[in-house]
């Protein structure tokens, strides 16, 4: 699988070896809380769920203090 897209901001796709887009990933910004994040993550058919939410925690524990700032800055601009 290859995961394409913007890892900051938590909006990235992911697809199989043939191209095919088999989730996406987004950083829900509707319900919003300091403790945590809230993602919408959408699955294609087929596609192992766990899989997809493996990836996403560890994109998301991978990246975690840069998001944090980059939020900050936004905030104060």
């Amino acid at each position: 699988y290859r995961i394409t897209g913007d890892f900051l901001d938590r909006n990235f796709v992911m697809r199989n070896e043939e191209g095919e887009c088999v989730a996406r990933v987004s950083e829900d910004w509707i319900i919003e809380f300091d403790a945590f994040n809230h993602y919408q993550v959408q699955v294609a058919p087929g596609m192992d769920a766990a899989l997809v939410l493996a990836c996403l925690c560890a994109i998301d524990e991978e990246f975690d203090e840069e998001h944090k700032a980059k939020k900050e800055r936004e905030a104060e601009d």
